[in-house]
């Protein structure tokens, strides 16, 4: 028994005629009496009742008829799914989430997204940036982060950007430095830098902070690394240090916190943060959820040029 029997039979079942039921599916009539002929040798039941006033269901035809329609509802279905599932707009998808560095933008693009797909169910799996490229390769997670810049991508990972955001110096609402509009690296050398260590002996952040003043030929205090981000931006908001910080992070929310722009330059004051995933042609379900976190992520607000003047 085929698709087309049933839906042959159903042709036939709703119009009670047999040349009208050819017409409505545009085959020819004697192929359409024998598919159903077929159907009920199948069956071993008898169907239709025939004669020459026209055709009607037998009790067995009424019941077959309800569970027909069901059939193929059904079987619409799994191909409506499949159509989805092949497009990204149906299945699960399972992110490694780092919030100090997400929670600035993750929110509002699951929003969108949801809005977007609601057939997809998004996962977020809490890890540190390095501990998503293991768990990437051991398909725990479908998609994962890092930071430009700091190293080379982990090999076997495609990657592509998503977020671009200024560093900032980042003080407490009471810090001397929370009054300025602006803040120089080296108004910041003399003072207690803190780091945020997502887990004990993490120095990402510790390692981008001393190469920043490095590269400027200042010279800093022992940076201090604090374990955790509760606990980092407690020690912040508490006065007990200042730090470098992108702005799409989740202390930018902090009311006790103010990230105020540095004036120096250089490619080293951006965070780039890239979107990975395992080698080779990403998912529709992947490619969809990184059109959307491109869209809604903060995008690098362009230096405005210092107006000039008519005078002469």
């Amino acid at each position: 028994m085929e698709l087309r029997h049933l839906r042959y039979f159903v042709a036939v079942a709703e119009e009670l005629n047999f040349r009208k039921a050819a017409e409505r599916l545009r085959v020819s009539q004697p192929a359409l009496s024998s598919q159903i002929q077929d159907l009920e040798t199948e069956l071993d039941v008898r169907l239709l009742d025939r004669n020459t006033g026209g055709v009607r269901l037998t009790g067995a035809g009424k019941a077959f008829l309800e569970a027909t329609r069901q059939t193929l509802a059904q079987a619409q279905r799994a191909v409506t799914l499949a159509r989805e599932a092949e497009q990204g707009a149906r299945g699960r998808l399972t992110v490694g989430f780092y919030a100090p560095l997400l929670m600035g933008f993750m929110p509002a693009s699951l929003t969108a997204f949801h809005r977007q797909y609601p057939g997809v169910d998004v996962n977020l799996v809490e890890m540190s940036l390095g501990e998503q490229a293991a768990a990437l390769k051991s398909q725990a997670i479908q998609l994962g982060f890092a930071i430009a810049g700091y190293r080379p991508f982990p090999p076997g990972l495609e990657h592509v950007k998503v977020v671009r955001s200024p560093i900032c110096a980042v003080v407490g609402r009471d810090h001397r430095l929370a009054r300025r509009p602006k803040v120089d690296l080296a108004d910041l050398a003399g003072e207690q830098l803190l780091s945020l260590a997502p887990v004990k002996g993490s120095t990402i952040h510790c390692d981008r902070i001393r190469s920043v003043f490095k590269a400027r030929h200042l010279k800093i205090r022992p940076i201090r690394s604090i374990v955790g981000a509760e606990a980092f931006r407690a020690n912040l908001e508490s006065g007990l240090g200042v730090s470098l910080i992108a702005e799409v992070g989740s202390l930018a929310r902090s009311p006790d916190l103010r990230f105020r722009p540095l004036t120096g330059t250089g490619e080293d004051l951006f965070l780039e943060l890239h979107a990975l995933w395992t080698a080779g042609p990403a998912s529709a379900l992947i490619t969809n959820f990184i059109a959307v976190l491109q869209k809604v992520a903060p995008r690098e607000k362009p230096r405005r040029e210092p107006r000039r003047s008519n005078t002469v």
